[in-house]
């Protein structure tokens, strides 16, 4: 990894003097010392930005992982570097290989980067752009992590970055006043909606409200919604109806070392979804993809010891759906012997007309989704029919 610059050196001589006088900072500042003199590394990984109208990754958001010293989240490790003066060395020595992993960009994709404004205003960052660096493909995310006094220097230095090719983004929108200032000031071209708001979005009205909010006032800005913090298929679909155009999070892509593409089944379930849900709002918006299991003792023990896996379904020797295992919030794991089934084109109206006529003790238990043929397709839960068709009558 390369070397912060030389502008660095005296706050790196202060603290190897305080790593001398203070043997316990010496698994941080020794490490930080190698980062900032390019003798130790860190890790990059990279998380998908997905399209949602294809389901495909239109950019990556470079993070960084701080290996070899404490086991500290990104954010401490910046924090810490401030208390001695180094932050912006750290942030220098980051970007710039972040920047040397832009070669690596799939086709037609961006590259996102988080900067603090004073790293933006710092000589240093006119060192990265020195000998006329070109930008195309990158966005410079602006985070919300310290107050900015005065915008003018700030505005010249994204002109610049707009000069050459770069995209600016702001991040953390919605989050309070000081970045809802930062959006109308620096008119971005991507706005980030804080996850704060994404998290519950599709039980919680007022945080619908407000991505829509947020999104009307972005395109009138001629910017980009991006969704962050994605991580159920309820979200995913309230952002669909809501039309916000990109979205990340855990749902839609882990960060890793590599730049991937979305995930064959991920993007299939977007586009599946958004069609039906775009189309007739069909049970098909409301479907939870399983694994399948021959036997029952086996799908009750995945189930059981897995918290990732909330359902599966028991095949016949046919390899026809039989029998649901599913996680209850209140009955635990339990078993629904003998669940309804329907075609996955059904309207959520006429799938719930039918599920109500069961007797009451089986009246709110999942559907099982089949195709033309028998096949399974998916688990429609009823409460999430019962949301998809009021959502249909706003």
């Amino acid at each position: 990894m390369p070397a912060a610059s030389d502008r660095a050196e005296g706050g790196i001589r202060q603290l190897a003097r305080a790593i001398a006088a203070s043997p316990e900072q010496t698994g941080f500042g020794q490490h930080l010392l190698g980062i900032l003199r390019g003798e130790a590394s860190v890790q990059y990984h990279f998380q998908p930005i997905v399209e949602l109208r294809h389901g495909v990754a239109a950019g990556y958001e470079g993070l960084v992982r701080f290996k070899g010293g404490p086991d500290w989240p990104p954010d401490r490790w910046f924090a810490e570097a401030e208390r001695h003066g180094l932050r912006i060395a750290l942030e220098e020595a980051v970007t710039r290989g972040l920047l040397e992993r832009q070669a690596l960009l799939p086709p037609n994709c961006f590259l996102s980067i988080n900067v603090s404004p004073s790293f933006v205003l710092s000589p240093q960052w006119e060192e990265l752009l020195a000998g006329g660096r070109r930008l195309g493909g990158l966005v410079v995310e602006i985070t919300e992590n310290e107050a900015v006094d005065d915008y003018a220097p700030l505005l010249k230095r994204i002109e610049q970055i707009r000069e050459r090719g770069g995209h600016v983004a702001v991040d953390d929108a919605g989050s309070g006043y000081a970045s809802l200032h930062h959006v109308m000031a620096l008119r971005p071209d991507f706005v980030k909606l804080d996850r704060v708001f994404v998290t519950g979005c599709d039980t919680d009205r007022a945080k619908s409200a407000l991505i829509e909010m947020v999104g009307k006032a972005s395109s009138r800005l001629d910017a980009w919604i991006i969704a962050e913090g994605v991580e159920t298929a309820g979200e995913l679909d309230e952002l669909l109806r809501l039309e916000v155009p990109l979205a990340e999070g855990y749902f839609l892509g882990r960060p890793q070392p590599e730049m991937r593409p979305v995930a064959e089944e991920t993007a299939k379930a977007i586009t599946w979804r958004g069609q039906a849900l775009a189309a007739s709002q069909t049970i098909e918006a409301a479907m939870e993809f399983c694994p399948l299991c021959p036997d029952l003792a086996g799908a009750m023990e995945l189930v059981s010891a897995d918290r990732q896996v909330s359902a599966t379904v028991v095949t016949n020797p046919s390899g026809r759906p039989e029998q649901l295992v599913e996680r209850h919030p209140l009955m635990g794991v339990r078993t629904v012997p003998a669940p309804m089934k329907v075609q996955a084109g059904t309207s959520c109206r006429e799938a719930l007309e039918r599920a109500l006529t069961r007797p009451a003790d089986s009246r709110w238990d999942s559907l099982l989704a089949i195709n033309e043929l028998g096949e399974f397709v998916g688990v429609a839960r009823i409460d999430r029919l019962v949301r998809l068709s009021l959502m249909a009558r706003r």
